[in-house]
Formats: structure tokens, sequence, C-alpha cells
């Protein structure tokens, strides 16, 4: 699918084209230089043309490592794009910022294409970007949408039309997620062996949650790098806030949550708490464990995971090292061995004879007895309804215990299961 790159100087107005294009809000606004960071890509659709839309990090002189590797990332782009949509303001004019991005884009000056923003103004005059030496001049309101259909018309006109496209449409959406710094970025690009986000020991890098498009061994994934997340009281409204909600923005949307936590700092109370969020929202979890290579006693950090973590018991722990590489494609198989059995249909009636066959040979020892007329399986995540005598009749750690064996006999090892009781009064079955 072909790439219409985004680019500009900070604050021209950039993420606010992307979001009108895409007709929702992906990137985050702010009226702050420098808001955009990674490469934020997403797929649009214009009349009866697909392709990607790719918002970019503000380019500056400034010589700050988080500056320079944005710089070195959008320079990539401009190989790779099919058009460059150049972003400028006609309220501020023509800066010495504009020019020096000009004179980058002259070897591409074919597939560029000069938008002159907030013309809205009336301080805005699009006449002195022409000297810039290119031949697509548009004039655009991104916040109202004026001259947007237009640019599109144009930049878009030789794209084939959809009938012309083959669309895979089985993906398995991975989301890393975790604190600030345990590496999420860095595992991202190490699995697509390319710096595809921009990684730094500055806690906060990521701020937008990306989404990259990636084949591994016949699966098609959609994998996601969010914003560290921590604790609600120490967010503050502004960049964080907007950055933080898109992460569990992306939770939301997962199939599959690969919470990363730092090795050497152990679990901590953000970590157990957004292995509960994960669970809550039906989505898969995978425990990883970062770092590794740091690690002296191995044996000691897996016994110190499994009894913090034992309310997940289920999902899979896999230990790793972004920096060597060692074991991270094993996150990818465990997703695909996740998502197999979260997608999976089972039949209603073996689920009955099953819960039938667990209440005969495990029965609950108590005065009151359970019984279940008949059971509703579902997928996606895989839920059973039971339905039963009485909810008050059935103790929680007998409920535990009969999640396992359910989980043993339908040969659901690693996905959630949802266990649902609901009181019907009908004729046992």
């Amino acid at each position: 699918m072909e790439k219409i790159v985004i680019t500009g100087r900070a604050n021209v107005g950039k993420s606010t084209l992307f979001n009108k294009i895409l007709k929702r809000r992906v990137s985050i606004v702010e009226n702050i230089p420098g808001i955009t960071r990674d490469v934020i890509e997403s797929k649009a659709t214009f009349q009866d043309k697909v392709f990607k839309i790719v918002d970019t990090g503000g380019l500056t002189d400034s010589k700050e490592e988080i500056s320079q590797a944005i710089r070195d990332k959008v320079l990539k782009l401009y190989k790779e794009a099919y058009k460059i949509v150049f972003v400028v303001d006609g309220k501020t004019g023509l800066m010495p910022e504009d020019k020096d991005i000009a004179k980058l884009l002259y070897p591409y000056k074919e597939k560029v294409y000069v938008v002159v923003n907030k013309t809205d103004s009336k301080k805005a005059s699009a006449s002195e970007f022409y000297e810039l030496g290119f031949d697509n001049v548009f004039e655009i309101s991104a916040t109202h949408g004026t001259g947007v259909f237009e640019l599109l018309e144009e930049v878009t006109k030789d794209l084939p039309s959809t009938e012309e496209i083959e669309e895979k449409s089985d993906f398995i959406r991975l989301s890393l997620i975790g604190k600030p710094n345990s590496g999420k970025s860095s595992l991202l690009n190490a699995m697509l062996k390319q710096d595809r986000v921009i990684v730094s020991n500055i806690a906060g890098t990521t701020r937008d949650a990306v989404d990259v498009e990636f084949s591994y061994e016949g699966k098609d994934f959609i994998l996601v790098d969010t914003a560290g997340i921590r604790r609600a009281p120490n967010i503050e409204y502004g960049v964080e806030f907007f950055a933080v909600n898109r992460s569990l923005e992306a939770i939301e949307k997962s199939d599959v949550c690969a919470l990363v936590i730092d090795a050497t700092e152990g679990i901590s109370r953000q970590d157990m708490r957004l292995a509960s969020l994960v669970n809550r929202k039906g989505k898969g979890l995978i425990v990883v464990l970062n770092k590794i290579d740091l690690i002296k006693d191995l044996e000691a950090l897996k016994k110190h995971v499994d009894k913090k973590l034992e309310f997940v018991y289920f999902a899979p722990r896999v230990y790793v090292s972004a920096k060597e590489g060692t074991n991270i494609f094993s996150i990818l198989q465990k997703a695909v061995d996740i998502y197999s059995e979260y997608t999976r249909s089972i039949k209603t009636s073996f689920v009955n004879r099953t819960v039938e066959k667990i209440l005969e040979e495990y029965p609950q020892n108590s005065t009151k007895p359970i019984k279940v007329y008949y059971a509703v399986f579902s997928s996606r995540p895989p839920t059973i309804v039971l339905h039963t005598n009485n909810k008050d009749f059935w103790r929680e750690d007998y409920l535990r215990f009969f999640e396992k064996k359910l989980r043993e006999k339908l040969n659901i090892n690693y996905a959630p299961l949802n266990i649902i009781l609901k009181e019907h009064q009908k004729k046992e079955v």
C-alpha cells in the first residue's frame, strides 16, 4: 500500500491534517512544538482509493538526541514515500526552517506538495511559499477542512482503486504495554529489525500509540507500541494525560497485550494493576520480562514473577533481552497461541458434557448443592455462561478450581476465560 508522508517543521499543523484526513483523532494535537515524535501510520480512504497516511515528528536543527532521531527517521521515509505533503504555516509565514526542509526535499521534487496551512487567518499568505521552488502549492485549513478535499484529489489521482487491491483481514493485534522506560519500543524495533520507533533512556519518549503492520512465519500482526502508563495520581493533565489515554484505548482494541516489565525492577504494583486491567477487559496477556541480560539469578526472578502474578497464572511468561535479541520472537509465537484459543469455536454440546462431567467427578463439598441446567459458549474472549440454580452457592475457591478444570478439558491454556453465573430456573438437562 502506497504511503503519503506528511512532513514539516514543528507546530505547523501536521497532526491536525493527519487527523482530518482520517476523520478521527489518532495523533495527539497540542499547541506545543514537538508533540509527535514517532512515525504514526494509519490506513486511509478517499473516494475509491486506499493508502497509508503517515504523520511525522517536526523537523528542527536541534542537536538533542530525540530531535536527531526524528530527523533520521523522516529522511528514510522521504525515499519510501509515494507522495510527500510538506506542511508550512501561512499565518507565521516563510521561516528559515522551512527553507532548510525544502533543501532536504529537492531530490524528491516531483512528488512534493507544499501545503500552506492556516489560510483561514487574515494574516495568512501563500504567495511567498512559491520561492521554495516546488510546482504544487495548495492552500488549506486543516482545522476546518478547507482545501483538504482538493489536496487529496490531487495526491491520490494516480492510485489504484480499492477493487484492484487485495486486502488482508485476519491480523493479530498485539499491543506492547507497560510502565515508562520498560523497553517496549526497543522490543518492537528488535522484532522489526529496524528503528521503527524512537528509543531513548528518557522516560516518556513514546507519546502516540504507534501501529505497525508486520508478518512473522505466515501470520499477520499489527504491532502497537504505546506510551508508558504510570499510576493515575502521577499523571498531569496535558501531553502525558492524552498519551496514557491512547495507551488505554490500544488495550481496548487489542487481541493480545504484551505487558513489558523491567526485570531489574521486578514486579511492581503498577505492573499488577496493568495485568489485572488487561484480564478484566478480556484480552490475551503475555508477561514479558525484559533486560534479562542484567539478571544474575533467573530462577529467583521466575519465582518472584509467579508469586506476584498468580492471579493471571494462565498468562505465559517470556524472558527476553531486547538489547541482545534474546528470545524476542517467543512473544509473537505466544501471541499466535493465545489468538488461536481466543478465537476458537467450541460446540455447545461438548461444553455442556464437559461441565456435567466436572460437576460429577469433582462436586463442591457443601451442604448447598450446585446445579447447572445448561451452558453457553462464545469466543473473543472465550466465555462460558453457566445457567445455575443459585449463584451464591458457588464458593470462590471452588469456582477457581472449576475454571482450571475447564481450561484443562477444553484446552484453553493461555487465553482469558470468563465464567458468568446466571440464575435460571429450568428443568435440569
